[in-house]
């Protein structure tokens, strides 16, 4: 099995909330691990917020970052993605960043696995395989 992990999901494992075992379960089952390159970026994004306005600890914050990082086999290249994630984000008035995923997962035959409720219906609605147990 090949699974799609998008940063909600990864940021759900490094911080151990609620869906953290489900997905990590998954990822440990999974043959490959894939996201887009994005990924980082978003991850350390998500981490400066956290540090900034939740006042978790900047060790803790980049021990995440480690974390969600290698759960990551394989950082699919974003470059000859654009175009068909441009177009996908203007039909669906969904953000580009979320649409890669989606892109990789399609490609893939991949399970996606996120914690965001629109860009799940979105996956499902087009035949992206997801988690149903959210």
């Amino acid at each position: 099995m090949i699974v799609v992990v998008d940063a909600s999901a990864a940021v759900e494992i490094a911080l151990a909330n609620q869906y953290a075992k489900l997905f990590s379960e998954l990822i440990e089952e999974s043959d490959l691990v894939m996201a887009p390159d994005t990924f980082s970026s978003e991850i350390t994004n998500v981490f400066w917020k956290y540090a900034t306005f939740s006042k978790l600890s900047v060790q803790k914050c980049e021990s995440a970052i480690d974390t969600c990082i290698d759960l990551v086999d394989d950082f699919i290249s974003t470059k000859l993605l654009c175009r068909e994630v441009f177009l996908e984000s203007l039909r669906t008035k969904h953000s580009s960043y979320d649409i890669f995923y989606l892109a990789v997962a399609r490609r893939n035959n991949a399970l996606l696995l996120t914690r965001d409720k629109r860009l799940r219906t979105l996956a499902e609605g087009i035949g992206i395989k997801i988690v149903q147990e959210i």
